[in-house]
């Protein structure tokens, strides 16, 4: 018989008997005291009888159930106490209690680096396992919780003068109503060392603002007031640290016709409206001054998970202030400097030159003679050249009056240059009347500020080095689509690995990776290893190039020049290569433009991995 049987049977069966006893002594009780009472008594037993059979199984009922439910309660506790030890393993968790003295867990014994012969002590064996530095609070916090009842909760760190790395445990406590003392031990190393791992890191972050002199940078909290302020902030605008700080936003810098403008922008992007756009913006000092900034703006939250808004400004007044007296010189002297630099032109219908000035010659280094008769839309890079050419037969058709545009022109040198091209209508000889202006210099110095803006926001935002680098080489390439650029960063082994080629072929990237820095290995292991720059203009012929040729023929490439890179005490980073597809010598124009996306790609390399290994020192044999 089932044992969740025995007891609730044995209670049913004392039941029916004593009942039995009962009823049948009662009967014969009113059988003496009432003279005939025979159905009477049968009536009475049958319905006690009734009675106690019908209470028994109702005792019978219920016991059972509580039994079933007492194992049931006792199958869950078991199993809850098995969940509980497996967390405790796979939480690294331990428990103690306290009583007089200390007893711990096999698993707390582990975390302490005990054996089992520890499982008992008092408060100041405990404390000499923990570090020096860490006893004194530790054992107020313990007295705390013994005689106050105050809840324990301390890091501490354990005492191991033989190892390495610091062993950190979270020491956790609490007394009942009857001062019974329980609490757990966890190891917390890991924690630990990713807490200071990222305060090193918030710490290099602030540095990197602080140390760069034309970068400022501020930090408003949700009510637009200064939380931060660093030294480029304070030439830029003329406000100290201790004068800015907790300064409304347009209080400091916003000019008076603005400042309602700007809160309304700031407090709508913090209640989750559209963010601020990166754009030039019109600022004073304290002084009263304007100036112009090319202003970012970032969203973040602080450990208290409020957010908090960060300006990054780059004092444009200087680039502006030019910018203002070149277009009043322009302005003033237009008509002369047309007539004096300005390529003047005349086509027929059909866009064949018939007339040009002096400027053609030394813009485009044809003659001007031998020019006449040509297309105009000839002596133009291909999609450009097919564009004008659409564009002209507009104009010529009367479809439009005038046309205005930038074209890429390609020299006899075979160097792209950009220029503006303006083509009318108006003559009554049928023909068309144009100028085209040299604009190359400015263009390339607004993509290159461009793309200086672009590299000094992903560094900001700590876009993958990888991501940067692909961003310059590709900017340039826009610039002049003829150039094929690589970037090449230097390890400790002396080789050069690729970091960048968008548009080189994958074969011939792969046999470029890993080369050694040496001198006239390619243009590139020569660059690294001497740090000057290496033309290499054919590269079927240029002896540094002997060991590639195969490859190089294979991609499709004839001209290589190459750039290093170097760090603030002049140890080589990598290099920056263009490749060509035809045996060609860059132009002065092209090295400086060239120079200036390698300063990129330094700057790119030294702030996206500060700690690059720079094998090559320039001045060693």
């Amino acid at each position: 018989m089932r044992a969740d049987f025995t007891a609730p049977l044995r209670l049913a069966g004392v039941y029916i008997l004593f009942s039995a006893i009962w009823i049948l002594s009662s009967d014969n009780l009113l059988v003496a005291l009432v003279g005939d009472h025979e159905w009477v008594a049968r009536l009475q037993t049958l319905k006690g009888l009734a009675f106690v059979l019908l209470s028994s199984l109702l005792i019978f009922y219920v016991s059972y159930r509580d039994r079933r439910a007492h194992r049931h309660l006792l199958d869950a506790l078991r199993r809850n106490t098995r969940l509980l030890v497996q967390a405790q393993r796979n939480a690294a968790l331990g428990l103690w209690e306290y009583n007089g003295h200390f007893r711990w867990s096999t698993e707390a014994l582990q975390l302490l680096g005990r054996d089992e012969g520890s499982g008992v002590g008092n408060l100041e064996q405990f404390l000499t396992w923990l570090h020096p530095t860490d006893r004194p609070a530790v054992q107020r916090a313990l007295l705390a919780l013994f005689e106050q009842r105050t809840p324990l909760r301390i890091a501490v760190r354990l005492y191991q003068p033989h190892r390495s790395q610091t062993t950190w445990l979270m020491l956790r406590g609490d007394a009942d109503e009857q001062g019974q003392v329980l609490g757990t031990l966890q190891e917390i190393s890991n924690q630990k060392r990713d807490e200071v791992a990222l305060r090193e890191s918030e710490q290099r972050f602030r540095q990197l603002f602080e140390q760069t002199p034309r970068i400022a940078v501020q930090g408003y909290d949700k009510d637009r007031r200064v939380i931060y302020w660093n030294q480029a902030s304070t030439l830029l605008y003329g406000f100290t640290l201790q004068e800015a700080m907790g300064k409304h936003l347009e209080e400091l810098i916003v000019p008076p016709g603005a400042r309602k403008q700007v809160a309304h922008a700031v407090n709508n992007w913090l209640l989750g409206g559209p963010p601020i756009p990166a754009a030039e913006v019109q600022l004073q000092r304290k002084d009263g001054a304007r100036l112009w900034v090319y202003s970012s703006h970032l969203m973040l939250r602080n450990s208290r998970d409020q957010l908090e808004m960060y300006c990054v400004d780059i004092d444009l007044t200087e680039q502006k202030q030019i910018d203002n007296e070149l277009r009043v010189s322009e302005a003033r002297h237009r008509e002369l400097v047309e007539q004096l630099s300005d390529v003047i032109f005349v086509t027929d219908l059909g866009g064949h030159l018939t007339f040009l000035n002096p400027a053609w010659e030394k813009l485009s280094g044809y003659v001007g003679y031998e020019s006449l008769g040509r297309p105009l839309s000839q002596f133009f890079d291909g999609p450009d050249a097919a564009r004008l050419q659409q564009q002209m037969s507009a104009v010529a058709g009367r479809e439009r009056l005038i046309i205005r545009g930038e074209f890429r022109l390609l020299t006899r040198q075979g160097q792209l240059r950009w220029v503006e091209v303006q083509v009318s209508n108006t003559l009554p000889d049928d023909s068309l009347r144009g100028s085209l202006r040299d604009i190359h210099e400015r263009y390339q110095a607004q993509q290159l500020q461009q793309a200086r803006n672009a590299v000094l926001d992903e560094l900001l935002a700590r876009h993958p080095l990888k991501q940067i680098l692909e961003g310059i080489s590709l900017s340039l390439q826009d610039l002049n689509p003829h150039m094929l650029v690589s970037i090449m960063l230097l390890d400790e082994a002396f080789r050069l690995h690729v970091a960048s080629g968008p548009d080189l072929p994958p074969d011939y990237r792969a046999a470029i990776d890993g080369i050694k820095a040496d001198l006239e290995v390619g243009s590139c292991g020569h660059a690294a290893r001497s740090g000057e720059l290496v033309i290499a203009e054919d590269l079927s012929t240029h002896p540094y190039w002997t060991a590639f040729r195969e490859q190089t023929q294979l991609a499709g490439l004839r001209a290589c020049w190459s750039l290093p890179f170097k760090d603030e005490s002049g140890r080589v980073l990598g290099t920056f290569a263009v490749y060509y597809r035809k045996p060609v010598r860059p132009s002065a124009s092209d090295i400086a433009l060239v120079t200036e996306f390698t300063r990129l790609a330094g700057l790119a390399v030294r702030q996206g991995m500060p700690d690059h290994p720079s094998a090559i020192d320039p001045l060693r044999d």
